[in-house]
Parts: C-alpha cells; sequence; structure tokens
C-alpha cells in the first residue's frame, strides 16, 4: 500500500467541509486517515502542508505531536531515569498495564486542556477549528487512538483529524498492523 492521492484529497474536501460547519454523517466531526505505517515521514509531510494550507484560507488549525505529549506526561515520572530503566526490565509487564489504564484518560486531559508553549486547549471548540494528532504510532502499544476519541467526544466538537499508522480490512482497523482496533465513532478514509 503507498500514499493514496485520492484517499487523502477525500479526508481534504470533508476536513475543508466540515471546517465550514458541515457535520459528518456519524454525528462528531472526527476523522481517521488510514496509511501504511512505511509511508510516516511522508504523512508527516503532506498533514504538516495540509495544515498551513488551511491557516492561509484563515481557518484556525492546530498541528499536535502525540509524543510529545507522552514524553511531557512521562517527564516527572521515574520512568525515564536509570531507575526507571531497571524498572522497566523487571515489571515490564505490570508497567505496560498500568500505562494502558492510565494514559488514554491523561493525555486526552492534556489534549482538553492545552499544554502551555505546545497547543492551546481544544475543550469547548466548535467545529470551525481544526486539529491534527500527529505521530500517533508513538503511543504503541500503551494507548489506543479509539480510546482518545472515545474521552474527546462530547468534550470538544472540533474537526480532529487522526493520522492512522496501520491497515484497513472493511471496517476492521489494525493499529501499526498488529493491533485490532476497538469501535471507531469516526469517518475513517485511506487504508
Amino acid at each position: 500500500m503507498h500514499w493514496n492521492k485520492n484517499s487523502f484529497q477525500e479526508l481534504v474536501d470533508r476536513v475543508i467541509q466540515s471546517l465550514k460547519g458541515r457535520l459528518s454523517p456519524v454525528g462528531v466531526p472526527f476523522y481517521i486517515y488510514v496509511y501504511n505505517p512505511k509511508e510516516e515521514t511522508k504523512c508527516i509531510r503532506e498533514f504538516q502542508s495540509f495544515a498551513k494550507w488551511l491557516r492561509n484560507q484563515g481557518f484556525r488549525i492546530q498541528v499536535i505531536y502525540m509524543g510529545r505529549i507522552l514524553a511531557t506526561i512521562l517527564r516527572d515520572t521515574p520512568y525515564f531515569s536509570p531507575q526507571g530503566k531497571n524498572l522497566e526490565k523487571q515489571y515490564r509487564e505490570k508497567l505496560r498495564k498500568e500505562f494502558s489504564n492510565k494514559l488514554p484518560e491523561k493525555i486526552s486531559h492534556c489534549l482538553l486542556e492545552g499544554i502551555p508553549g505546545q497547543f492551546d486547549p481544544i475543550r469547548g471548540e466548535d467545529i470551525s477549528t481544526g486539529v491534527f494528532l500527529l505521530r500517533t504510532g508513538a503511543l504503541f502499544p500503551f494507548v489506543h487512538v479509539s480510546e482518545i476519541l472515545a474521552h474527546l467526544e462530547n468534550q470538544t466538537h472540533a474537526t480532529v483529524v487522526v493520522p492512522f499508522p496501520g491497515s484497513r480490512e472493511g471496517a476492521k482497523l489494525k493499529f501499526l498492523n498488529e493491533t485490532e482496533s476497538r469501535y471507531y465513532r469516526a469517518v475513517i478514509l485511506g487504508g
């Protein structure tokens, strides 16, 4: 699977319509664009260019890098220290479960409330504000995109666009081609 220009153009068209106030058929302005994880560099370039173009058209757009949110959350924990490396070696499965239970809500909270110096809060934003969540692969294997979107639902009405590194078989998504997705209430394109 290579970068699909037609699917990406369909996403562009739908996002523009959403930013102009047209609600998506799924009832929330959430869009997932499935792409081959090997195309990560291309994906980042395409979405950065799309965000810049939208800004030049007068839309309010934020590009948020998920790895930066994760690093911010973990910065004040022992996991970034030599002690953390030892904990990870000894208790890898226990830490994975702990992260999987706590990180989705913490990441969603950061998105909703903002992180000074990184991005503005999206809580309460309306459909005319666009939010691109890039580098979701940085959250693997602790956080599923569906968990983040579930936490954002009813908290923001911003047009949220999530490039999704993985594959698609019908309505089923595989994150990084490894973990099968849970339910997504979003328009799914690409793949």
